[in-house]
């Protein structure tokens, strides 16, 4: 998966790292090849741990604090100067996590770049995104989470729609978009019948309820 959806998050808009298929010679089966995100010889990258669980009994408030946790986290960093883009990166980066159904986007998984020439930090393009779609035998609320704490995706891209829509709107013209031409992409690829009509209905899923959210938004 980690192949296929770098190609979903780049329709998409979404930074993602350079993925190429190849062949473990040892392991006698095939494999992906990421390219490397540092850059510059001057780049050094860390994750970014010690996110706290919030509990609250307004599950709505547990989201908000859980994004503003991430949000400090950024703006706490040593010398940052370009929070606003950090910000910026990190809601596209889990909007697209979300969009590919991929669970696994914890804040130490999305990482931080450290430019020691230039003293900036960015966010690595998208990354570690095997487990995209891996939920097709499960028929219950689906997941992502924010720094440590999951949430049902649906109320994380609530909550980016209703926060955050300018930072994302451009993905949702794509996402419209990509759904033309997903079928056609996925023949590209020798995935079990069953994965495939899950990947394509759960992508015309979020297309049809974000439009929704759309709708509601703009009354």
């Amino acid at each position: 998966m980690e192949y296929l959806s770098s190609i979903i998050l780049k329709k998409l808009n979404i930074s993602c790292v350079e993925v190429e298929l190849g062949y473990d010679s040892l392991a006698r089966k095939n494999c992906c090849l990421v390219t490397s995100f540092l850059t510059d010889k001057a780049d050094v990258s860390y994750d970014i741990y010690d996110c706290e669980i919030i509990r609250d009994k307004d599950e709505e408030k547990e989201l908000d604090l859980s994004f503003k946790q991430v949000f400090n986290k950024f703006s706490n960093l040593y010398m940052v100067t370009n929070f606003e883009l950090l910000k910026k990166e990190y809601i596209r980066i889990l909007f697209g996590k979300c969009l590919t159904d991929n669970i696994d986007s914890k804040l130490e998984n999305i990482g931080l770049i450290f430019n020691e020439k230039t003293k900036q930090y960015r966010l690595p393009p998208s990354y570690d995104n095997g487990l995209s779609f891996n939920n097709f035998k499960s028929l219950g609320t689906k997941y992502c989470c924010v720094g440590k704490q999951y949430f049902e995706t649906t109320k994380i891209i609530d909550y980016i729609l209703t926060n955050y829509f300018e930072i994302v709107e451009d993905i949702i013209t794509n996402l419209n978009d990509l759904n033309n031409e997903l079928n056609s992409i996925l023949e590209g690829f020798e995935i079990i019948p069953e994965k495939k009509k899950y990947i394509l209905n759960y992508m015309k899923d979020m297309e049809q309820y974000i439009n929704s959210k759309k709708v509601i938004r703009c009354k």
